[in-house]
This record gives C-alpha cells, structure tokens and sequence, in this order.
C-alpha cells in the first residue's frame, strides 16, 4: 500500500465510530498488514451468503444498501460499516446481501487484523460493544418501524432517523420500489403518504431531498 493510500485509510477509519480514539500508530501498523482497498461498480453484489469472509469494512466513497431477501434492512455510506455484527460469532454465513448503489471504494480489514487491535488497544473493545449495542437498538427501531399504525408513522419515523440534525434534511438516495421495502407499504400507499404530508405542511420535497418542518 501506498505512503497517500496508507494516510488516506487510516483517516477513514478514525472516522468510523468503532476506530474512534485509538492509538494512530497501532491503527496504521495493522492496516498495512491487515487491511486492502477494495472497488466495486454499481450494482455489483459486495457480499452475499457465497462471498462472506469474516471482516470489518469501511465505505471510503459511495453507498450500498442491505438487503435480506427482497427486504431492504439499511443503506450505508461514506465512513459506515459493514460485517461487525458477524465478526464474532457461531454463524459461519452472511445473512444479508450487500449491493452497491454507486460506484463504492471500501476498505476491508480482516478478522485477523480486528483481534490484533482488541489486544492492543481495549478502546476498540469498548468501541465494539457500544456499536453492537447501537445495532440491537436499530434492530429495535426497525421491528418497531414494522409494527407502527398507518404508512405516515413509518414515514415519519424514517425520516426523522435520518435526517441531518441541523436542517432536518432527509436526502432519499434510494428509489420509492426501495423505500416502500424498508418500510413495509406499498408504493402506491408511499406516494400518498408523501403528497398527504406535503399538503399539510409536515414536509417539503425537492427532488430527493426531504425537509421535516
């Protein structure tokens, strides 16, 4: 790896929450020993039941989306994980299909690599657990998210999830086929929700982008 591309991860995984506080020096010697670039066109399956191997990955640039099944279960982007959830335990196969939206660039650190920064730095371990737990949360709000009353609830719900804090922005970078899988409606039912919430004031649309007022 080069001297730029071995700066260049380093920095992208400081910015993942997992890698957040460790030691620079140790992050850097483990990722040039354990860790490789990877790209990927869209469209193109990133992992699946047959691909899996145990590993943390870190998207550099673009975005994927999750799916298991025909149930799309997250979208992840710039500096998001995947593969924790399955580093560390009994199951032997990937659950879920991971599929890129974009052109992605991610990186790839091996499990190897993972044990040998938990040995040296226990805020990696500490860091692990808090994400983990983020994830049973998530877990949580999606079953919740399915059980909801009416198609403005999970909307709402969604939106609000994943709005930018400041200007409660929801940019929907995923099509209405997408997001009526995550949110369990049909997309005749999502159009009608969007409308209905525009017309009473609740939100404004521009293009893809959604504003909660």
């Amino acid at each position: 790896m080069s001297k730029q591309k071995e700066f260049d991860i380093v920095e992208y995984f400081k910015k993942a929450d997992i890698f957040s506080g460790t030691d620079e020096e140790i992050l850097k010697d483990v990722l040039k020993a354990h860790a490789e670039l990877k790209s990927f066109k869209k469209a193109e399956t990133v992992f699946s039941e047959e691909t899996f191997t145990p590993c943390i990955c870190v998207i550099l640039e673009g975005s994927a989306i999750v799916k298991k099944g025909e149930t799309v279960i997250s979208h992840l982007k710039k500096y998001d994980l995947y593969g924790a959830a399955f580093l560390y335990n009994d199951i032997s196969v990937f659950r879920n299909t991971v599929t890129a939206l974009t052109p992605l660039s991610v990186a790839v650190l091996s499990k190897e690599g993972m044990d040998i920064l938990i040995r040296n730095d226990s805020s990696i371990a500490f860091n692990y657990i808090k994400y983990l737990s983020h994830r049973v949360t998530f877990l949580n709000d999606k079953i919740e998210g399915y059980t909801a009353q009416s198609a403005e609830e999970k909307l709402m719900r969604y939106l609000k999830k994943n709005a930018e804090n400041q200007n409660c922005q929801c940019e929907i970078a995923v099509s209405m086929k997408e997001l009526s899988s995550v949110l369990c409606i049909s997309r005749a039912s999502l159009y009608r929700v969007l409308d209905s919430l525009e017309q009473s004031g609740k939100i404004r649309r521009e293009d893809k982008k959604i504003f909660i007022i």
